[in-house]
């Protein structure tokens, strides 16, 4: 189930964020365009997504799933949602940045109609981050 994260969540959600960030908390800082939303298994959180909606475009931040749940079209799912929210929200394309060497992430992206748009040289730590794109069509 995909649901929006509410204040309970912190803990967990600061958990699998520190993968990405030692701070944590900055996940629940975005701002009013923000949306992050979790994927719960059986009432347990195993998966999140964060993406913002601004006027018409959409920006996918992060979406993360937990290691014991992987391969289970989790991430799938929450892509697929952010992708139907962006153009329900009248969104042009959605945006995402994601590491060269990440291949899972890469094929998701791809199986979604992603195009690589740019490189931007060194920007996770050393390696190189591939700039994606999807246009969004208003007859999707």
């Amino acid at each position: 189930m995909i649901r929006k994260a509410v204040n309970s969540d912190f803990p967990i959600l600061c958990k699998y964020y520190k993968e990405f960030d030692e701070k944590g908390f900055d996940l629940f800082n975005k701002g009013p365009f923000s949306n992050l939303l979790v994927y719960e298994k059986d009432q347990e959180i195993v998966g999140f997504i964060n993406y913002s909606i601004i006027y018409n475009r959409a920006e996918l931040d992060y979406i993360y799933v937990d290691e014991r749940y992987r391969r289970n079209n989790i991430a799938y799912e929450l892509l697929e949602f952010c992708i139907e929210d962006a153009i329900t929200s009248g969104c042009e394309n959605i945006t995402l940045e994601v590491n060269e060497h990440n291949q899972a992430g890469l094929s998701l992206y791809e199986k979604f109609g992603f195009k690589k748009a740019a490189i931007r040289p060194k920007y996770y730590h050393g390696e190189d981050g591939i700039l994606m794109i999807r246009e969004l069509k208003k007859d999707e």
